[in-house]
Formats: structure tokens, C-alpha cells, sequence
């Protein structure tokens, strides 16, 4: 999540600001670079969309740590690939090295089919809360080194190699320090095929019990993935933030993301059910994200931000959680696969329209998509609450 964390502050200034050497879609319109923003950032999901359910498949067919080993190393050499072609001007390399990342990051949820490997039911939502913490420190200390040292070194390519580098130490982690948690693999009888992947996804909407979550699921990362992508590209334009400046922005949410895991959710998973606490943080979380399309000034972003960080952190965990309830001990990596196929869809497509409605209707346009995205997720998760155990 570091590595992550440090090419946020670079992508605006590579695509929406003319006034840089670095900038690559030179003799294109404004519109069509707002689209080009959310389209490479909507590549990455699209690819994880179809690799998540193929990699937890293949976490419960042939352990999690070998599963999550390769993604590593195949993360960390798109970031090298992608820092190249920062250096050349290549968008096209660009967009390969996007698809390749994608591919590796949808190993997230195995990350995610360990955690429930190894943690009773009851306090799933409290460890998933510290995935999103690790997520939170990437997101504090990422954007922070990624806008200084492209300003130390003074290329925008620099994040991306150091972030490569970054994947790489960590792979070396892997392979030393972290254990096989899924001991009961399944027969190699049942040799995995790509079409399960998508059979799995099938079979989990399917399942009434279960769709409710995935689709509220989709529907709250759908607006906060559109929210992210470009909320650096308005502070870029409405108040001529630079790399550094974005870095610090992208911190400060990380920072709001951590005290939500490590301290609110905690307190908050004492006092009430998962059921109780997702209403609430997708009544605050649209509303947040709706006051971004309004030209406020910049203390009263920085203001709003802990409403998006408590109430989006609060939703993931008790989103997870309950999925992770709702199903039996064997599917936990094809659940947790799905879902995480699911997530990155909408990771995909947020940036995507979020784009197409920029280009189209202007620069606040992603933040009312997004926000009205949330409000559907809010509403399927009301009509079916009652039915989750």
C-alpha cells in the first residue's frame, strides 16, 4: 500500500496539467483528459475484476502464501514498467503496465482469505479492520514520500521505481516470514479452470443471502473509487495543489483511515452490530462526498474529510465481516475472492464514469455520481438487512 500510495500525487500532474514537462496527452482536449484519468485508473480495476476470483480460487486450491508471493512480484514489476514509461512518454506502455498491476493487486484477497483462515467469526470485523489500518498507513506515508521525492529527484518517474523496488522487499518478507494458513487445501483432483472464476461470481448472485452484500459492497466503492480519483485532480485544478501538496492531502485521509481502524471501529464494534453501524456510516459517507462538487474553500475539504474516512472505514469492515459470517469455513477464499472481483468492478467502472461525467458535465460531476452511488448501496443493504444472520 505504500508503494500505492506514492504514485497518487503523480498521475494528475501526468495527465491534467499541461504546465509540467511531464505531462503526456499533449494536443488533447480537456475533456478527453479527464476521461484518460479515469479510464487508466478504470483499467486497473477492470483487470482485477477478472483476477480476483481466479486468485482465490487458486489460494484454496494451492495455499495462500504461493498465491500471494507471485502477485507481489508481478506488482512490483509493473511499477518498474510503469515508472519507464513516465521516462519514455509511452501512454500505451503505460496502460500495459496498468493491466499487468492489476492482475497482481487482485492477490488482495487472498491477503484477505488469510486474515479469516486465522481469526474466529466474532472478531473477523476487528481483523479486517487491520487490514484497512495497513491500508490507512500506506495512504499517510505513500502520497507523503511519493510528492517529496518527485520533487527531490525531480522526475515523476522516481516513485515509481522506488515503489517497484518497494514490492520487491517485500516479496523477500513473503517468502521468509509468513506462514501457510490453509492447511486443508482441496484435492488437485479438482484442478482449477478459468471458467470457475466466473462461475463462482454467477453462483455467488445467485445466492440470496449473500447478494445483498456484494451489491451494497459494489455500490459504496463504486462512489468512494470515483471520489479518489479525482479528488487529486480537483485540488490540482481548483486550488493549484502540487505533487508535495496532494502527497500531504492523500496522508492526511490515510492518517483519518488509521484512527478509524485502530481506534474508532474497535469501540465502535463493542457498542453495536455490523448490521447497526452500516446504516449510519452510509448516511454520513454520501453526504461527505456531495459537499466535495460545491466550491468550498480548502479548510472546509480538510474538514469534511474525516466524515469520508470514518464512515467509509466503518462500512468496509462491517461489509467484510458480515460476508465472511454468511458463508461456511470452505468458501472463505472464494467468497472473499468474489467479493474482492466484485470491489475491483467497481473500481473500474467508478473511475470510468467518473471520467465520462467529467468530460461531459464538468469537473464536480464525479462527486455527485459518487454520492448518489452510496446512496444505492445504502438503500440495498436497508431492504435486506433483516435477512443476514
Amino acid at each position: 500500500m505504500i508503494g500505492f500510495g506514492m504514485v497518487i500525487p503523480v498521475l494528475p500532474v501526468l495527465f491534467n496539467d499541461p504546465s509540467s514537462p511531464s505531462f503526456i496527452l499533449k494536443q488533447w482536449s480537456e475533456g478527453s483528459q479527464l476521461f484518460m484519468s479515469g479510464f487508466v485508473l478504470a483499467l486497473f480495476g477492470l483487470v482485477q475484476f477478472i483476477a480476483s476470483p481466479i486468485l482465490g480460487e487458486l489460494s484454496d486450491v494451492y495455499g495462500r502464501k504461493n498465491v500471494l508471493l507471485a502477485g507481489v512480484v508481478m506488482l512490483a514489476v509493473s511499477q518498474l514498467l510503469f515508472g519507464f514509461a513516465v521516462t519514455i512518454g509511452s501512454l500505451a506502455l503505460i496502460i500495459i503496465a496498468r493491466a499487468l498491476g492489476g492482475i497482481a493487486g487482485a492477490n488482495f484477497s487472498v491477503a484477505q482469505a488469510i486474515i479469516a483462515d486465522v481469526t474466529a467469526p466474532e472478531h473477523r470485523a476487528k481483523s479486517f479492520g487491520i487490514i484497512g489500518a495497513a491500508f490507512g498507513i500506506g495512504f499517510i506515508t505513500g502520497p507523503l514520500i511519493g510528492g517529496w521525492f518527485t520533487t527531490a529527484v525531480g522526475t515523476p518517474s522516481a516513485p515509481f521505481v522506488l515503489a517497484g523496488m518497494l514490492g520487491l522487499l517485500n516479496a523477500i518478507g513473503i517468502t521468509f516470514a509468513l506462514p501457510e494458513t490453509h492447511i486443508e487445501k482441496r484435492s488437485t483432483a479438482k484442478r482449477f479452470t478459468f471458467l470457475r472464476g466466473v462461475h463462482n461470481v454467477r453462483t455467488a448472485f445467485d445466492d440470496v443471502q449473500a447478494r445483498p452484500l456484494f451489491l451494497s459492497n459494489f455500490f459504496v466503492q463504486l462512489g468512494f473509487s470515483s471520489f479518489t480519483t479525482f479528488i487529486g485532480v480537483l485540488l490540482l485544478t481548483r486550488y493549484d495543489y502540487s505533487e508535495s501538496d496532494i502527497g500531504m492531502f492523500f496522508a492526511a485521509i490515510g492518517l483519518w483511515i488509521v484512527i478509524t481502524q485502530a481506534g474508532v471501529l474497535p469501540r465502535v464494534m463493542s457498542l453495536f452490530s455490523e448490521k447497526k453501524v452500516i446504516p449510519i456510516a452510509l448516511t454520513i459517507l454520501p453526504i461527505a462526498l456531495a459537499l466535495h462538487a460545491v466550491a468550498l474553500p480548502i479548510v472546509w475539504i480538510y474538514c469534511i474529510m474525516p466524515l469520508v474516512a470514518i464512515s467509509v472505514g466503518l462500512s468496509n469492515a462491517c461489509l467484510l465481516s458480515l460476508m465472511s459470517r454468511n458463508v461456511g469455513p470452505d468458501k472463505q477464499g472464494v467468497t472473499l475472492g468474489i467479493n474482492a472481483s466484485v470491489q475491483a468492478l467497481a473500481l473500474g467502472f467508478g473511475p470510468l464514469v467518473g471520467g465520462l461525467a467529467a468530460a461531459v458535465l464538468g469537473m464536480y460531476a464525479p462527486f455527485v455520481f459518487a454520492a448518489l452511488s452510496v446512496v444505492a448501496g445504502r438503500f440495498v443493504f436497508s431492504n435486506s438487512a433483516r435477512k443476514l444472520v
